[in-house]
């Protein structure tokens, strides 16, 4: 009888402690709300997709979009040329890596930190600087199809794309079409029927490949007075054959492009990891 007083005594005792140093006062306890005006039913919802995060899209200052403009001297130049359907005349700024510290550069011509890394793209299907996108999205998606990096031009980058490059040399833009020499090597190009094959066909375009005297690849050094031509393939986007010929190459690395676009083709579509 004693025996079990003790042992009743004892399971008070733990119960009291366990009571005394598990809970906390009603004023301590924690309490998640939202901000003031803000309910959680207003906040953007992302969809049931991997790898999406939220993009803003760029928006470039009056101050940018000058910097962005050809020179005058460019675009009467070559005025009659951007008479006809389908050209334009762009200026890339070279990539630089996003840093925490301004350079002198940007403060004078009114430059935010994340300027370059937009102004050295280019979409020839929506004729517009950077990569257009915006909400939940994968990052690696966008309509950009050319962008200049450290003296080089690269295509191809954005996800489920395909692009090729060849380099025509010192070729008059308005002599080249999809039969020039060197070009019908794009225009054949068939979309790829799957992530399989698209993804083969990626690692060719990065290593690069020679094919009747000329050299394709998703990559080419950015020279003067040469002409180009991109054969830009993306999933479910767009699908076109651009010459380009590069016109002015200024000291601090921005170029100036005169362009034109060759042929649109059918929208690709092709199967995906997850379809």
């Amino acid at each position: 009888m004693f025996s079990r007083v003790i042992i009743l005594l004892v399971f008070l005792l733990l119960t009291a402690t366990r009571s005394v140093h598990g809970q906390l006062p009603p004023d301590d306890r924690s309490v998640k709300s939202w901000p003031e005006g803000i309910s959680r039913h207003d906040l953007p919802r992302k969809p049931l997709a991997r790898r999406n995060v939220w993009v803003f899209e760029y928006r470039f200052t009056s101050d940018e979009k000058r910097l962005l403009t050809p020179s005058p001297g460019d675009q009467l130049r070559f005025a009659s040329f951007l008479g006809l359907d389908d050209t334009g005349l762009i200026r890339l700024y070279p990539w630089v890596r996003r840093r925490d510290v301004v350079s002198i550069e940007e403060l004078m011509d009114r430059r935010s930190p994340e300027f370059n890394s937009h102004a050295c793209l280019y979409s020839f299907s929506k004729e517009r600087h950077g990569n257009a996108l915006n909400g939940f999205v994968d990052p690696r998606l966008g309509w950009a199809e050319l962008k200049l990096g450290d003296g080089k031009f690269f295509t191809g980058f954005t996800g489920e794309s395909l692009g090729v490059l060849v380099a025509l040399g010192d070729t008059p833009l308005d002599s080249v079409t999809p039969i020039t020499d060197g070009v019908s090597g794009l225009t054949n190009i068939t979309p790829p029927a799957d992530y399989l094959e698209a993804s083969s066909l990626s690692r060719r375009n990065r290593a690069g490949f020679e094919m009747d005297r000329f050299r394709y690849g998703s990559s080419l050094p950015a020279l003067a007075n040469t002409t180009y031509v991109l054969r830009s393939t993306s999933n479910k986007r767009a699908d076109l054959l651009v010459a380009f010929r590069v016109v002015r190459v200024a000291p601090d690395g921005d170029v100036t492009i005169l362009w034109r676009r060759l042929k649109t083709y059918p929208k690709p579509s092709w199967k995906r990891r997850e379809d």
